[in-house]
């Protein structure tokens, strides 16, 4: 009878070396960063030191709008009329304006009811700051929910405004796409109906 010498087993392939202990802190930290990033203010807003629900910078910042003797109540001249309209109305949107309407991680909010979204210029001289300045006639004071309104929406806060501009620019781009899709099938459909007539 022959003898057969046992075989050795095969070598095992040698296990992956684990990774040091300090490159898996380094990942979780990046990724923790990475994670809360989106719920810290920006730097635009960090820079100038958010107060309450003013955003950044003063809330009573020079060329502010509103905090002028004639927009403090409705109009009753003609002059008073052409200030308003021209120096309130279509007077270019600030910076800060701007920035608050396009908003940005960590906007600061206040108690409201629609928008949750606190005024960003307050102060003396403000047609609001106090008691509001009536008009003397009784024309302005039966159409003065009309003049709040409007004077609220294009000149004290028109950046309330400018944030439905944007709602409404945003909506059109996303349908933008879906309507070259549709004008695309109707016209190809178009071409089908009439290839095949017969």
């Amino acid at each position: 009878s022959s003898s057969v010498a046992p075989t050795a087993p095969p070598p095992r392939a040698a296990p992956h070396p684990a990774p040091p202990r300090s490159a898996t802190a380094a990942m979780s930290v990046r990724r923790a960063c990475a994670r809360l990033s989106a719920f810290r203010p920006s730097r635009a807003a960090l820079a100038e030191k958010p107060k309450g629900a003013f955003g950044f910078g003063d809330p009573a910042e020079p060329g502010a709008p509103g905090f002028k003797a004639f927009q403090a109540k409705p109009p009753e001249t003609v002059s008073d009329t052409v200030k308003y309209i021209t120096e309130g109305t279509f007077k270019p949107p600030l910076r800060k304006e701007i920035i608050e309407a396009i908003g940005y991680p960590g906007q600061k909010k206040n108690a409201g009811v629609v928008t949750m979204l606190g005024r960003i210029h307050y102060g003396p001289g403000r047609y609001d700051y106090g008691r509001p300045k009536m008009p003397k006639g009784w024309f302005a004071n039966w159409f003065y929910f009309a003049w709040e309104f409007g004077h609220l929406m294009f000149v004290v806060d028109r950046w309330i405004f400018f944030r439905q501009l944007r709602h409404l620019v945003m909506f059109g781009l996303c349908y933008l796409p879906f309507w070259l899709h549709e004008q695309s099938c109707k016209a190809r459909y178009e071409d089908f109906k009439r290839l095949n007539q017969a």
